[in-house]
């Protein structure tokens, strides 16, 4: 995976400040309709100050992709250790993400741009596919609990269709119901499985 590479420390402040500013400008103009006079004047910082921390707007994209990727498909690891049996843990982590998503409707809506345009492809899919990865690696043990005979084809099915739910928050915000959803979720996923809560 390509990972931004970083010259110099950034206080956490100026990377949120930094962060934030790029996050809103791309999800509004997109990628390629931003400059990086226009991401630092809307940080409230000089261009030399954003270049002393970042070298190109596209090492700006990569850590904020990087950082959005983690935020949305990361699993709270409260929840995973947690001594809930891992039905509960499933609906937890579902209604977590499922939260995440409607609280960071410009986040999820940058991922779906990046995915379009097929010269920033490359970079989102890169991401995308290391943290979905890990998202399967975590759940897939607690479908296993549950009886599964194919724990991790399970996971990535059910990590696929959460991702689509996610994603329905920005493009079909008329027809999300989050309750109605999670209701479809444990029917087709949580209550048809043979094994038991452990």
């Amino acid at each position: 995976m390509e990972t931004p590479v970083r010259r110099k420390y950034i206080p956490p402040q100026r990377r949120r400040q930094i962060l934030a500013a790029a996050m809103e400008l791309f999800s509004h103009s997109g990628y390629h309709g931003v400059t990086v006079d226009a991401i630092a004047q809307q940080a409230g910082i000089s261009k030399g100050n954003l270049y002393w921390h970042f070298k190109s707007k596209r090492e700006i994209l990569q850590l904020l992709l990087h950082e959005i990727v983690e935020r949305l498909f990361l699993p709270p690891q409260e929840v995973l250790e947690s001594d809930a049996p891992p039905r509960e843990k499933l609906r937890a982590i579902t209604r977590r993400l499922l939260d995440t998503a409607e609280a960071n409707p410009e986040a999820v809506s940058l991922m779906l741009q990046m995915a379009a345009q097929s010269e920033l492809r490359e970079i989102a899919s890169s991401h995308y596919s290391f943290w979905m990865r890990h998202y399967v690696n975590l759940i897939a043990p607690l479908f296993a609990s549950l009886g599964e005979d194919d724990p991790e084809r399970i996971a990535m099915l059910y990590a696929a269709t959460i991702d689509g739910l996610m994603a329905l928050v920005v493009l079909g915000p008329r027809i999300y119901d989050k309750e109605k959803l999670m209701a479809a979720l444990e029917q087709k996923f949580l209550s048809s499985t043979g094994g038991k809560d452990v």
